[in-house]
C-alpha cells in the first residue's frame, strides 16, 4: 500500500487532508532534533478521534469514515498508511476530544499499542514520525518536507505553518507560512466563484517580465508556457505544464472545487463530467472576462509606466495584449508617452497618428525635446523598458520607429549667454552672407538639443527675435526639414549659430580680439558646411569683405538685418 505514493513525502498532504476533514482551522508541521532521533510532527486543532475512530477507520485498511461525505476529500481509507512511505521507526498518534486523550504507537512491523492518555480539554490530533538520521540526512529530510508541503498544500483553506528547529534548540527555529491565496503567475488574471468552484485564469505571455517571489512560486510547472492546476479545498490533485487542453495554449489556470476528486493512485484528477465542465468554463473566461480585464487595465498600466516597477508591469500586460488567446486589436492598445499630449499620458491608435510613412517616435525618458514635441501635438512613446521597443514594432510591424532625438531637434535662442565680441561677430557674419548674396533675416546664437547637434548652424523660418511676451526663440523641428533647408540662405530664414559647435566656439573666442576676421571666416565655414565647396563668385565676394570690412554696429544677442539683394 505504501508503494502507491509516487512521492514518499505526500504523507504530509494526507495528514493535512485528515486535519482539514476534521475541521481544523490551523495545522502546524514541526521538524526537530530530539536526543537520538529526528521528529516530524503534524498537529491540528480539528475534532480529534475517539477510541472507536482509532480502532475502526484509522487502523482498518479500506475502511473510511469519509465514504459518502461530499464535504470530505479523503476516500478509500488508505491515506494514513502513507506515513510509512518515509520508513519511520515509530509513529505516534495523539488525539483528544470530549475530555479524553488517547495515544497510539505504530511500529514499522505493523504492530501497535493503544493506551489511555488521560483527561485533556479541547480537541485535536498530533501525528509524530520518529527517524534515526544523520545530520546531512536531517537537512535533506527538512528540505524535502518543505518542498512537499508547498507542492501539495500551498493553497490549503486553513492556516499551515512549518517550523524547523536544529539540535541547538528553539533559539534557531525557522518558521514559514505554507498556505497562500489561489493565484496564477500572470500579468493580469480574473477570478470567478460559482457553485463552490473557484477559477483563476491568466495569460502566460508577459509573465517573464515580472519577478516571482520564491515563497509563492510553488511548483516550477506554474511558470511554463501553459499551466493547469486542479485542487480540492486547496490541496493539490493534479498540476501540469505539459498537458495542453484545446483552446488554452498560453493560458495559466487553476480550478478549486469540491466536485474534483483524485484518482485511486492519488497522482491525477478524475476525468469525469465535473472535470470537463470546469475546462469548458475556463475557455469561456479566457474569451470574455480575461480579455476585457486586460483591455481595462492596460490604460492604467500605461499611465504608470514612467516608474521603474510600473514599466515592467506595463510591458508584461502589453505582451499579453499582443499574444493569443488574449490578443487585442492594435488600435485598442495604449502606449505611454514620454510627455503628455493635450494632458494625456497615454495614447491608443498610434497608427492613425503616424499616417503614411511618418515614423513612430520613441524616447527612453522625458526631456525638454519630448515636452516641446508634445506641445506641438507630436506623441513620443516612452520606451524606458528594454522590451517596449520590440513590442511596439510587433504591434505595428509595417511602421518605421525612430528615436525622437535622432529625428527632431529643439532650438533655443540664447541671447543671455552673449559674450564680449558676440554682437560684432553676428553683425559681421550677417554682412558677409549678404555681400556673398546669401543674406538672411537675422543671425543669433542658440543651443540645439536632439538631432543635428554637431552642425555649426541651422536655418529656420524667421519668427522674430522673441517669442510671446519677449521670451527667447524656442522651437521644435523635424531634422529632415532642417536638412532640406540647410542651403537656403534667403531673407525669410534666420540663421542660428550653435554655441556647442567647435567652429562657432573658436570664432567667438577670436571675435573678442578681431571680430571682422572671425566673422568672415565663420561665414565662409558655414557656407561650406551648408553648400559644399564655395564657387569662385562667393569666394571673391567674401575676400572683398575681408579687404574692406563694414563698420561694426548692433547690440548684444543679435545683429541688424543685412541688406537684401
Amino acid at each position: 500500500m505504501v508503494q502507491q505514493f509516487a512521492d514518499p513525502y505526500a504523507f504530509l498532504r494526507e495528514l493535512v487532508q485528515n486535519g482539514m476533514d476534521a475541521g481544523a482551522r490551523k495545522i502546524t508541521v514541526r521538524i526537530e532534533t530530539l536526543p537520538g532521533a529526528c521528529a516530524t510532527s503534524v498537529t491540528d486543532d480539528g475534532s480529534g478521534m475517539s477510541r472507536e475512530d482509532i480502532e475502526g477507520p484509522l487502523l482498518t485498511l479500506f475502511s473510511s469514515s469519509k465514504e459518502g461525505d461530499a464535504s470530505k476529500i479523503g476516500k478509500y481509507g488508505v491515506g494514513f498508511v502513507s506515513v510509512f512511505a518515509v520508513q519511520p521507526e515509530q509513529v505516534d498518534v495523539e488525539t483528544w476530544r470530549d475530555g479524553q486523550a488517547w495515544l497510539l504507537r505504530l511500529r514499522s512491523d505493523t504492530s501497535y499499542e493503544l493506551e489511555d492518555a488521560g483527561p485533556r480539554e479541547g480537541s485535536g490530533t498530533r501525528v509524530t514520525l520518529l527517524h534515526r538520521l544523520g545530520r546531512d540526512r536531517e537537512r535533506l529530510h527538512a528540505q524535502r518536507a518543505q518542498a512537499a508541503l508547498r507542492r501539495w498544500c500551498r493553497h490549503a483553506q486553513c492556516e499551515i505553518a512549518l517550523s524547523i528547529a536544529d539540535d541547538e534548540g528553539d533559539a534557531r527555529t525557522s518558521v514559514a507560512r505554507i498556505d497562500t491565496p489561489l493565484s496564477v503567475a500572470a500579468p493580469v488574471s480574473v477570478t470567478a466563484s460559482e457553485d463552490e468552484t473557484t477559477f483563476v485564469v491568466g495569460p502566460s505571455a508577459g509573465a517573464q517580465h515580472l519577478g516571482q517571489p520564491a515563497a509563492a512560486s510553488g511548483a516550477a510547472a506554474e511558470h511554463g508556457q501553459s499551466f493547469a492546476g486542479f485542487y480540492n479545498r486547496g490541496l493539490t490533485l493534479f498540476e501540469t505544464a505539459d498537458e495542453l487542453f484545446s483552446g488554452l495554449s498560453g493560458v495559466r489556470f487553476k480550478v478549486m472545487s469540491p466536485r474534483l476528486q483524485h484518482t485511486l493512485s492519488r497522482d491525477n484528477v478524475r476525468r469525469d463530467d465535473a472535470f470537463w465542465e470546469a475546462i469548458a468554463r475556463v475557455r469561456e473566461l479566457v474569451k470574455g472576462p480575461l480579455r476585457r480585464e486586460l483591455a481595462a487595465r492596460l490604460p492604467q498600466a500605461a499611465a504608470a509606466a514612467g516608474a521603474r516597477a510600473g514599466a515592467a508591469a506595463y510591458v508584461a500586460m502589453l505582451e499579453a495584449a499582443l499574444t493569443p488567446p488574449t490578443a487585442l486589436d492594435p488600435d485598442e492598445i495604449p502606449f505611454p508617452l514620454a510627455s503628455p499630449v493635450e494632458g494625456d499620458r497615454t495614447r491608443a491608435g498610434l497608427r492613425a497618428l503616424a499616417p503614411g510613412r511618418a515614423p513612430l517616435l520613441v524616447a527612453v525618458r522625458p526631456d525638454a525635446l519630448t515636452e516641446a514635441m508634445a506641445q506641438s501635438g507630436l506623441p513620443v512613446v516612452l520606451c524606458n523598458h528594454p522590451a517596449t521597443g520590440a513590442l511596439l514594432q510587433r504591434c505595428f510591424p509595417a511602421a518605421r520607429i525612430e528615436e525622437a532625438r535622432a529625428a527632431y531637434l529643439l532650438v533655443r535662442e540664447e541671447p543671455e549667454r552673449a559674450r564680449e565680441g558676440d554682437a560684432a561677430l553676428l553683425h559681421v557674419v550677417a554682412e558677409a552672407l549678404a555681400r556673398a548674396r546669401h543674406g538672411v533675416a537675422r543671425v543669433s546664437l542658440c543651443q540645439i538639443e536632439g538631432a543635428l547637434r554637431q552642425r555649426g548652424a541651422i536655418l529656420l523660418p524667421d519668427g522674430g527675435e522673441r517669442g510671446e511676451r519677449g521670451a527667447p526663440h524656442r522651437s521644435c523641428h523635424a531634422a529632415r526639414d532642417v536638412v532640406r533647408r540647410a542651403a537656403r540662405f534667403r531673407p525669410g530664414n534666420a540663421l542660428f549659430l550653435n554655441v556647442a559647435s567647435d567652429t562657432v566656439a573658436l570664432a567667438r573666442r577670436r571675435a573678442a580680439v578681431d571680430p571682422v576676421t572671425a566673422g568672415n571666416l565663420l561665414a565662409r565655414a558655414l557656407l561650406v558646411e551648408a553648400k559644399g565647396p564655395l564657387d569662385p563668385g562667393d569666394s571673391d565676394r567674401l575676400l572683398d569683405l575681408a579687404a574692406s570690412p563694414p563698420p561694426l554696429r548692433g547690440g548684444q544677442g543679435g545683429a541688424p538685418r543685412g541688406p537684401r539683394r
